[in-house]
């Protein structure tokens, strides 16, 4: 008993880490794609600069969020209503 509890405490123990760890993945791929990609919202067609830049998200081609290639070959810049229909989408 004492040992299955173990393996579950290093179980909660990677995935809290791996939580922690998220927005940080974020960050770096919304970098690179910022990079290599235009700053114009891949549906709507608008131009984003300055402060408004905050408002053009990553989406994954493929959904997959751990999908990441540095060449940005599986995202596109969406602005966030984009994004977000996008993904409601998906949901129905």
């Amino acid at each position: 008993m004492e040992k299955e509890e173990t393996q579950k405490d290093k179980v909660s123990d990677i995935v809290a880490k791996v939580k922690d760890a998220r927005p940080q993945w974020r960050k770096v791929y919304r970098d690179q794609a910022l990079k290599v990609l235009p700053w114009i919202c891949a549906l709507c067609g608008r131009e984003f600069t300055g402060k408004r830049l905050r408002e053009l998200t990553v989406h994954h081609k493929d959904n997959n969020p751990n999908n990441n290639p540095v060449d940005g070959r599986n995202w596109e810049l969406l602005c966030i209503y984009c994004h977000e229909h996008e993904h409601d989408k998906i949901k129905m």
